[in-house]
């Protein structure tokens, strides 16, 4: 199933590190009783089966691979400031 570009980054919960070395990524999963996985608040299976979990696993990943984008942005972005 997966979730757009757009609301992964809308959902997701990034923040920099106590002394703004760095970034942390938190990711947030409810597994809810009627079988729904839900991740950072993006709802990744209606499916009350185990469906809902490669869904969630997939969601993870996308969220996983735009950090590592928004990490990269931050290193080249510090690099050319200190560059300057």
């Amino acid at each position: 199933m997966g979730a757009s570009l757009k609301r992964i980054r809308e959902s997701m919960d990034v923040k920099p590190t106590a002394k703004d070395k760095g970034l942390v990524l938190t990711l947030r999963l409810v597994a809810y009783d009627n079988g729904i996985v839900e991740l950072d608040g993006i709802p990744v299976s209606q499916l009350p089966d185990d469906e809902g979990w490669l869904a969630g696993a997939e969601v993870a990943l996308q969220t996983m691979d735009e950090f590592r984008r928004q990490v990269v942005r931050r290193r080249k972005a510090g690099q050319a400031t200190s560059a300057s």
